[in-house]
């Protein structure tokens, strides 16, 4: 789906509770070429998590189809995925029974892991909930549904415009974000999980380097304020990974943004010494693995982490597009006070 800013650069602000993702796989994923069309089958790969949480069903008062709420109620993890994060595989099939609400593109979308989180859990999914594809100047195509226990979004347009004008229009054609939510009406807890589809690269470049300039969404990111759990996100800024594919690292991420929540209609920056978010990876294959931090203007850490991953993907012919998903846990100065977090989204980008 086309994300539209405001502001200079991209955005990473997570001030709702935002349905977080699937991601692309370890061989090589079945997708669509550019300007694709229903049906799609791709494969992914996501960072996913289990936490307290309040779940409901109901129904969408425009698409009157079920819908769920996903409301995380701790800033701890109870259980995550795996090192390298759990394989996701994805469909979209023409909805030949649509109703007159469902969009321009309406999709029987289903979403699956072979893959449980470390302490066994699995991911229950979506069978052929009602959705949308979203197709636009040739992306790969971005899906949007739910049930009455899921959640699925994903953003691989992204219109950038500074000063209330526009700038250029981000578009990926291999690849997208995925964000994901899970979780039974009256269940403690809920799953929720970032990640990326697509079609991943086999032709890597084996020297050089790249620049990928790119959007961040940001998916669940929370503080925990004296036991009410407050969204919270990265404002703004330059999002830009580089690939040097002869060392195999990649490295870059959000630099230059604020921290913030917004309390009411007002903005609050957080932590004026939080600006960005910093990655570092090894390249295997056609993907990536590593770290996910914050940082200040001089890229050092802020806070403690109890873990900090970031994984990602090429896309395309000659690594032509990257996709990352990162999830931090940890606890920095955040409002005044030093206090828990998580922080979790994605990041999708193109070769310079």
């Amino acid at each position: 789906m086309k994300k539209t800013v405001s502001i200079s650069g991209a955005l990473l602000l997570a001030l709702v509770p935002a349905i977080s993702g699937c991601t692309s796989s370890t061989g090589g994923a079945i997708g669509l070429a550019a300007g694709g069309a229903l049906p799609i089958k791709a494969s992914g790969k996501a960072l996913a998590f289990r936490a307290n949480a309040t779940n409901t069903a109901s129904t969408n008062s425009y698409t009157k189809l079920p819908t769920s709420q996903h409301q995380i109620q701790q800033a701890k993890i109870l259980e995550k995925s795996k090192a390298g994060g759990i394989q996701i595989e994805g469909s979209a099939d023409e909805d030949k029974n649509p109703t007159n609400t469902q969009g321009t593109n309406p999709a029987l979308i289903s979403a699956s892991s072979p893959d449980m989180l470390e302490n066994g859990t699995a991911i229950a999914g979506m069978k052929d909930a009602k959705g949308n594809v979203y197709f636009e100047n040739g992306n790969f195509g971005d899906a949007q549904a739910s049930n009455e226990t899921a959640n699925l979004s994903s953003v691989g347009v992204y219109n950038v415009y500074e000063n209330n004008k526009f700038v250029e229009q981000i578009v990926m054609k291999h690849g997208t974000t995925i964000r994901y939510q899970e979780g039974k009406d009256g269940d403690a807890t809920a799953t929720y999980a970032v990640g990326y589809i697509g079609n991943n690269t086999t032709n890597m470049p084996a020297t050089g380097m790249a620049t990928y300039k790119g959007f961040t969404e940001g998916g669940t990111s929370v503080y925990d304020d004296n036991g009410t759990m407050q969204q919270m996100g990265l404002r703004g800024g330059k999002v830009e990974l580089a690939a040097d594919f002869g060392a195999g690292k990649v490295t870059g991420g959000i630099s230059g943004a604020q921290f913030v929540t917004y309390k009411g209609n007002n903005m609050v920056v957080l932590n004026n010494d939080i600006t960005g978010l910093d990655i570092k990876a090894d390249i295997t294959g056609a993907e990536y693995t590593g770290t996910a931090t914050l940082v200040d203007a001089n890229k050092q850490a802020i806070g403690t982490t109890s873990s900090n991953e970031a994984i990602g993907a090429f896309f395309g012919d000659g690594a032509a597009e990257t996709a990352a998903a990162f999830l931090i846990e940890g606890n920095a100065p955040i409002d005044g006070q030093n206090r828990d977090y998580i922080m979790s989204g994605g990041i999708g980008a193109v070769k310079q």
